[in-house]
């Protein structure tokens, strides 16, 4: 069964691309948008662990950010070990936060 695609929003007035929020267009302030699909994989850029995290986070609590189609950059939460830069990964959505693995 393929990976569940990911929902993104495009600006109707600068066709940026980003995770859907509220608000305006964090590009150009336009308030009309539209939800459309990308692929869920992604390359890994940068990856860390947290072994002392804020309260209420346990440890260790790892992070990575990874890049997915049109360039859009999402922090997720790692599921299992870290990943190294240039890893493939494929990102899910559980409720507002992004993870891997």
């Amino acid at each position: 069964m393929p990976d569940p695609a990911l929902v993104m929003l495009r600006c109707d007035s600068c066709q940026a691309e980003f995770t859907p929020r509220t608000g305006p267009c964090p590009r150009c302030g336009g308030v009309h948008t539209e939800p459309f699909e990308i692929d869920p994989g992604g390359r890994v850029l940068a990856a860390t662990e947290l072994t002392a995290p804020s309260s209420g986070w346990s440890a260790p609590h790892r992070l990575a950010l990874v890049e997915v189609a049109g360039g859009i950059r999402l922090l997720c939460v790692v599921r299992g070990a870290l990943p190294a830069v240039g890893d493939q990964c494929t990102v899910s959505r559980d409720g507002e936060t992004y993870r891997i693995g």
